[in-house]
C-alpha cells in the first residue's frame, strides 16, 4: 500500500484562497521525491472555515484512521503535516492533540512562520517534527528518510531525541526559484462546491531586505536576499489562474516594486486584465522605498482598475520606536508629497500604523496619527501582536513587554502587547481604545471629512477627540448593548460590531452625541473664542456631510440632500487632501444626489466595512475626474 500523508491548511477569516502552500509541498515531492508512487499525499484545505474541522475529524476517524493503522501494520508510518500561521495556530494545535490521541504512531509535522521557535512547541504540544525555513526540499527529504535514524541527515529539521532538542544543519535557501515545481500542477482551483476560489495567494519573489524587530519576514524562514521567479513562469501561471475564473490575485511578496522585474510583472498582469477582464483586483506588500519604480507600477495598475489600495507600511513615526524596530531608513517625510499627489489622482492610497511597538507611546502615536490624517485619505491601525521568531519576542524581558492573549488563541501564543519599557499598561489599553475609535469614525465612515478637516487645520488634536467621542457613544448606547462598559478599554473592541450597527440604527442620536463632544472639544482646546466659533460653524456643516454620506441601514436607495454651502466643492477639496477655502462654507444652497447602498446590519456588521458601503454622490465619475490634476511618475518619484 501507499504511505498516507495528509497536508492541512486553513486561511484567515477574510481570505478564502486556493491551497498554494501545501500544494507546493506536494508538487515538489511528486516531481523530485524518490518514491512518489509509494506515497499518497492528500491536501486538506479548510479554506476560511475552521468550523468544518470537527466534521472533517469525524470523517477522518471513520475513513482514514483504518488506513493509517493498516499502513503502520505494514511498517509505513503515516504523516500529517500542518501549515501553521498565527490565524490558524490555535485550531491546528488542538487538532494535532486530537489526531495524536486517536493514532499515537501518526507523525505530526508542523511548518510555517508561527512555529519557527521549535522549542516552544516540541516539548509542550503534540508535534513530532518542525520544518525550519523553506519547506519544499526539507519535507521531501524527510519523507524519503528511512526513519528517525536518518532525520539527522535532513537539513532544516527540529525534533526531540532522548529528551533533548535536535536541530539539524540549516538548509540553504533556493537560489533558482524556477526549479521549484508550481503548486498549480497539483491543486484544484475549484473549491468544495465546484466554484473558483475567490482569490489566490501567489509569490513572485522570496526574501525581505529588512529586519524589522516586530516581523518574522526578513529575520526568519525566507531570508534577506530577494529572489524572483521568471516573468515567463509568472505569465504562464497567471494566465492559468484567470482562465480558471479566479477573480483576485494577492501577492505574498514582501517588497513588490523593489526588483526591476516587478515592472514587467505588472505589465503582464495588465495585459491579462485587458484580454480577459480578470483579475478584478491585485494586492501586495509594497517596496518600503516607494521609489519611482513602485510609483510606475501603482499608476499602471490604477489605470487598469486593478488597485483596491496602495498601502504604505509606515507602522510608526516615533523616533525611538523606529530605531528599535530597525526602520530608521524609512523616513515618512518622503511619503507626504507622494500621498498628496496620489490622493489628487484618486489613487486609493493608504498607510498602515501599528500601536504597541516597543519605543512608542500614546502621546507620540496620537500626534503622528493627527499628522497622517492630513496626508492620507485612508489609514489602517493594527494592534501589535507579538509573534514568535521575532526580535521583540526574544527580547520581551529586556524590553519589559507585557501582553494579553489574543481572544481564542490560547496556547497558540497570540499576544497583544499592552505595555513595555516605553509605555505603561494603562496607556497601552488606551491605545487599543483608540483603535476601536478609529475603526468606527474613520474606517467606519462616521466622520471622515470632519477628521480630515480638523487635521488639516491643525486647530485641535484629532486622535484624542475620537477617544472622547467613543467614550460618549459607549455611554449613549449602554442600554442597547448589554455588557458594553466604556471603562473596559480593551473590552470595548469586542463590541465594535454591535456599536457600528447600533450607531447607524440610531443615526440621530449618534450624530447628536458626536456634535456635542466635538464642539465641546473645540472649546476646550482653542484659546481664541472667535476662531473657535468659526471653526465650530464649519464643523457643524462638515458633520452634516458626514451624516449624509455615512453607511446606512435599510435598502439601497437614491436621495437628494440639501446643504447651505458648496458641498460638492468642499468634498472635492478634502478628497484631494487640501484645506477648503473659508468661502466654500459661505451660504450657497446646494442639492446633492446621493446613492445609499444601505445594508448595515444585514450585509455589513464590521465597522471596517464602512469604507465600502458608505453613501456616495451619484454624479458621474467623469464629471469629477475632469476636475482632477494629472499625475506623472516623474512628479512623484523619490530616490529608490
Amino acid at each position: 500500500m501507499q504511505r498516507p500523508v495528509w497536508l492541512l491548511s486553513l486561511d484567515s477569516d477574510t481570505f478564502p484562497a486556493a491551497p498554494m502552500t501545501t500544494g507546493g509541498l506536494k508538487a515538489y515531492y511528486q516531481e523530485l521525491g524518490k518514491h512518489p508512487d509509494a506515497v499518497d499525499i492528500q491536501l486538506v484545505h479548510f479554506v476560511n472555515h475552521p468550523e468544518r474541522i470537527p466534521q472533517w475529524l469525524q470523517q477522518w476517524q471513520r475513513d482514514e484512521l483504518p488506513r493509517a493503522e493498516a499502513a503502520i501494520a505494514q511498517g509505513l508510518q503515516p504523516v500529517m503535516g500542518f501549515s501553521v500561521y498565527t490565524w490558524n495556530a490555535a485550531e491546528f494545535l488542538d487538532l494535532m492533540r486530537q489526531v495524536k490521541a486517536l493514532c499515537p504512531q501518526l507523525l505530526i509535522v508542523a511548518g510555517g512562520p508561527h512555529v519557527q521557535k521549535a522549542r516552544d512547541y516540541l516539548f509542550s504540544e503534540a508535534v513530532d517534527i518542525i520544518v525550519l525555513g523553506e519547506g519544499e526540499a526539507t519535507f521531501t527529504d524527510f519523507l524519503d528518510a528511512a526513519g528517525p535514524e536518518q532525520w539527522h541527515d535532513v537539513a532544516g529539521l527540529a525534533f526531540v531525541e532522548n529528551g533533548e532538542l535536535v536541530q539539524t544543519a540549516e538548509r540553504p535557501r533556493f537560489r533558482n526559484l524556477n526549479l521549484l515545481p508550481s503548486p498549480l500542477n497539483v491543486i484544484s482551483l475549484l473549491d468544495s462546491e465546484g466554484k473558483p476560489y475567490d482569490c489566490i495567494a501567489y509569490e513572485t519573489s522570496r526574501g525581505c531586505p529588512y529586519k524589522c524587530a516586530f516581523c518574522e519576514w526578513g529575520t526568519g524562514a525566507i531570508g534577506t536576499k530577494m529572489l524572483s521567479f521568471s516573468v515567463e513562469r509568472i505569465r504562464h501561471d497567471w494566465n492559468y489562474i484567470v482562465d480558471a475564473g479566479i477573480k483576485n490575485i494577492w501577492l505574498t511578496d514582501s517588497n513588490f516594486g523593489a526588483l526591476k522585474e516587478d515592472v514587467e510583472k505588472a505589465k503582464v498582469l495588465c495585459e491579462i486584465k485587458q484580454r480577459t477582464g480578470l483579475p478584478h483586483t491585485f494586492a501586495t506588500s509594497w517596496s518600503k522605498k516607494h521609489g519611482s519604480r513602485s510609483q510606475e507600477i501603482v499608476l499602471l495598475l490604477h489605470q487598469n482598475n486593478l488597485l483596491p489600495h496602495y498601502h504604505l507600511a509606515l507602522q510608526t513615526l516615533t523616533p525611538l520606536a523606529l530605531e528599535l524596530c530597525h526602520r530608521t531608513n524609512m523616513d515618512a517625510n518622503k511619503y507626504e508629497p507622494i500621498a498628496r499627489e496620489m490622493a489628487k489622482a484618486r489613487v486609493p492610497i493608504a498607510c498602515e500604523l501599528i500601536w504597541g511597538l516597543v519605543g512608542d507611546n500614546l502621546p507620540s502615536f496620537e500626534k503622528n496619527l493627527d499628522r497622517l490624517f492630513a496626508v492620507f485619505p485612508t489609514i489602517n491601525i493594527f494592534g501589535y501582536t507579538l509573534l514568535p521568531g521575532t526580535e521583540f519576542y526574544d527580547k520581551r524581558e529586556e524590553y519589559k513587554i507585557e501582553t494579553l492573549p489574543v481572544a481564542g488563541y490560547g496556547k497558540a501564543k497570540g499576544e497583544y502587547v499592552v505595555g513595555c519599557m516605553s509605555f505603561p499598561v494603562e496607556e497601552g489599553l488606551e491605545g487599543y481604545f483608540l483603535i476601536t475609535a478609529h475603526l468606527l469614525m474613520s474606517r467606519g465612515y462616521m466622520l471622515p471629512l470632519t477628521l480630515r478637516y480638523l487635521a488639516l487645520s491643525e486647530a485641535v488634536p484629532v486622535a484624542g477627540m475620537m477617544r472622547a467621542i467613543l467614550h460618549a457613544l459607549c455611554i449613549e448606547f449602554s442600554e442597547e448593548i448589554p455588557g458594553l462598559d466604556a471603562a473596559e478599554r480593551m473590552g470595548v473592541y469586542e463590541f465594535r460590531e454591535e456599536l457600528f450597527v447600533t450607531a447607524y440604527t440610531h443615526p440621530e442620536r449618534t450624530y447628536a452625541c458626536v456634535r456635542q463632544v466635538t464642539l465641546q472639544w473645540i472649546d476646550e482646546h482653542m484659546d481664541n473664542q472667535l476662531d473657535a466659533a468659526g471653526l465650530k460653524q464649519r464643523v457643524q456643516q462638515l458633520l452634516d456631510l458626514d451624516q449624509a454620506f455615512a453607511p446606512h441601514v435599510g435598502a439601497t436607495r437614491e436621495v437628494v440632500a440639501s446643504f447651505d454651502f458648496d458641498a460638492n466643492a468642499v468634498i472635492d477639496t478634502l478628497e484631494s487632501m487640501e484645506m477648503p477655502a473659508a468661502e466654500l462654507f459661505d451660504e450657497k444652497p446646494t442639492d446633492v444626489s446621493i446613492h445609499i447602498p444601505g445594508g448595515v446590519g444585514d450585509i455589513i456588521k464590521d465597522p471596517d466595512g464602512g469604507v465600502w458601503i458608505h453613501a456616495e454622490r451619484t454624479s458621474s465619475k467623469e464629471e469629477h475626474a475632469a476636475k482632477l490634476q494629472p499625475v506623472t511618475v516623474q512628479a512623484l518619484a523619490v530616490s529608490a
